[in-house]
């Protein structure tokens, strides 16, 4: 009987600790976020951006889910932004997804880092940042209650011929049930993009390669109908992030940069 007891009880301190130890990993899971001190729409309006989104571009992105916009930076600022982020390259990462999906090197860059980025960087993040507010004030139908990250993605593609991302979507659509609990938890962040923003920081006519390459919703097919985006600098792309699959190609003789932006939001078709 006691050593029966024993048992008992042991068994009991075992199925304890699994418990704790399962809630911790599903509790980190579920915190684990990088929108902790992400702002609203407002709190990032930035009025030089009024002169370049009109709301010819948001119905268009409405229409579309994508819209390209040309020359968004004076010849100067792109020049400096250039050197900004061509100074930031040995601060660069390797990116944690798995290398067969993608071979860039990124880094998460603020406005507020204690790293100077120069004026120019500082003016392109802010520009991305700033999108979500006139995405509200043409009454953006796709989605709403938009979320703004501090920071922006800076992505750089060596010209190696082999460096490049596969076929993707910026939000993850996939249910609990696709997922598991655990994955699905940990994905909160990509579930919730709405909008993907990408400005262009190479050379103004740029001959690279490295295009962006946006495939039809309709198709699985890498090789069918598709439509290619040059990623010239100063150019700013909008997309949806829950319908536009995209993949970058590989880029050649120089390094091809890129910085990113993710809005979350609430999807106008979830609240229907």
């Amino acid at each position: 009987f006691i050593r029966k007891s024993k048992i008992v009880n042991f068994d009991m301190a075992a199925l304890s600790l699994v418990t704790i130890a399962a809630a911790s990993v599903l509790g980190e899971a579920a915190t684990r976020t990088s929108l902790g001190d992400a702002q609203s729409a407002r709190e990032c309006r930035y009025p030089p951006l009024s002169s370049i989104i009109t709301e010819n571009h948001v119905r268009e992105l409405e229409e579309n889910n994508i819209v390209v916009i040309n020359n968004v930076l004076s010849s100067s600022d792109l020049r400096f932004a250039r050197d900004n982020v061509e100074a930031l390259g040995a601060k660069m990462d390797t990116s944690l997804n798995d290398s067969d999906v993608r071979q860039d090197r990124v880094l998460s860059i603020r406005e507020s880092d204690e790293h100077y980025h120069g004026d120019e960087l500082v003016h392109c993040i802010k520009l991305l940042r700033g999108i979500p507010f006139l995405l509200s004030k043409f009454d953006y139908a796709a989605s709403d209650s938009h979320v703004v990250p501090q920071q922006c993605q800076l992505a750089r593609y060596k010209p190696d011929g082999s460096s490049a991302y596969v076929r993707h979507l910026d939000r993850c659509n996939q249910s609990i049930y696709e997922m598991g609990l655990l994955g699905w938890l940990r994905a909160s962040d990509y579930r919730h993009r709405v909008v993907t923003a990408i400005l262009y920081l190479n050379a103004p006519d740029w001959t690279g390669g490295g295009e962006l390459r946006l495939f039809d919703c309709d198709s699985d097919d890498d090789d069918g109908e598709h439509s290619d985006i040059i990623p010239s600098g100063g150019k700013l792309i909008l997309f949806d992030s829950s319908r536009v699959e995209h993949k970058v190609l590989v880029s050649h003789h120089e390094d091809r940069f890129a910085l990113t932006c993710w809005f979350n939001g609430i999807l106008t078709e979830e609240k229907a």
